[in-house]
């Protein structure tokens, strides 16, 4: 039972903005119960603590109802009032395209979304409404504002979620559009997790790594997906597969263009291949007109060249594709 009056917890949550500690050592229901109390005795602290910098997002999460009963909306701070403009959307089920977005961006609102993210994801699972408002902000951050600095975050809020058996997908979809060799390498450190479910989801969103099919032992896969990513991360891309599509989606793929030419994915698989050279858009032309096999044979020998002789890659790329295929068969005995 708290033993402060109204009073007291007023100026204790106004000095210090601890709403926060209300509801998580007490309960929504006396947070709900002291912020009521608060707007029929002293309105102005409850204002000011409201609005006080250090608020967490679940706080006000829990006392929208009560502030828009109480007629407060129109004085909360810009933070807190893009926050409930967010929830409100949501809740009207409106759908939240990226241009509306962005032409709605300021400083304010993007460090709102951030809030909402870094001060809300350890109270994940409060409610189904919750868990959508936190989803919906971690994906603007991620694909509207081009932010990685969450993807720690949607991986401990995806892997935490399968241990609950708890919905991830539209969380997965945006971490996995995110093609950087940080969020990959985050899913491979989960093979070496103490928990059998960390591993096997990990198993499943790595399934497009070919030694995830040769090895067996969780540590030896870790270390095999690693030196992997390490190899291929310039040429991922993103497939679009989805759970939606196939029960065990292949999500990223290796372009053999990409590797062969040892170019970026996005530039071969987009608009920027007008940055090529000439010569190099005639290779990538004769190397798409063969069959798979030799494709694959010479996108991995041109890659091991490179890596280790820059001079003679530079000429073996010149050589006539017939000849790169000798050298390649000859060197590699047709290893893929």
């Amino acid at each position: 039972m708290i033993t402060y009056g109204i009073m007291e917890w007023g100026k204790y949550c106004m000095s210090t903005g601890l709403f926060d500690e209300i509801r998580v050592f007490y309960g929504s229901d006396q947070l709900t119960t002291i912020f009521n109390d608060l707007v029929n005795n002293n309105v102005e602290e409850a204002v000011r603590s409201i609005n006080h910098k250090n608020l967490q997002f679940p706080s006000l999460f829990i006392l929208q109802h009560q502030i828009n009963k109480s007629g407060l909306a129109d004085r909360l701070s810009p933070r807190n009032k893009y926050a409930l403009d967010l929830i409100n959307q949501l809740s009207a089920d409106v759908r939240l395209d990226s241009d509306r977005l962005l032409s709605e961006y300021t400083q304010a609102n993007y460090s709102t979304i951030r809030w909402i993210v870094e001060t809300g994801y350890a109270d994940d699972g409060l409610s189904e409404e919750y868990d959508e408002v936190l989803d919906t902000a971690a994906i603007i951050l991620s694909r509207v504002y081009n932010d990685n600095s969450c993807l720690k975050i949607m991986d401990e809020l995806i892997f935490n979620r399968h241990r609950k058996g708890a919905y991830i997908y539209d969380l997965v979809w945006a971490f996995f559009e995110t093609i950087t060799p940080q969020s990959i390498n985050m899913v491979a450190n989960r093979l070496r997790s103490a928990n059998p479910k960390d591993i096997e989801l990990a198993q499943k969103f790595l399934n497009f790594i070919p030694c995830m099919n040769r090895e067996d032992d969780p540590l030896k896969q870790y270390q095999c997906c690693v030196r992997w990513i390490n190899q291929n991360e310039n040429f991922l891309y993103y497939t679009g597969a989805t759970n939606q599509q196939t029960t065990n989606p292949s999500r990223y793929a290796v372009s053999l263009e990409a590797k062969y030419l040892q170019k970026p994915a996005g530039i071969i698989l987009s608009d920027q291949t007008r940055s090529l050279r000439k010569e190099e858009l005639s290779y990538m032309d004769i190397f798409k007109s063969l069959d798979d096999d030799s494709r694959l044979l010479l996108a991995n020998y041109s890659d091991m060249l490179y890596r280790t002789n820059k001079y003679r890659w530079n000429r073996w790329l010149q050589s006539p594709v017939e000849k790169q295929l000798v050298v390649a068969r000859k060197t590699m005995g047709g290893e893929q």
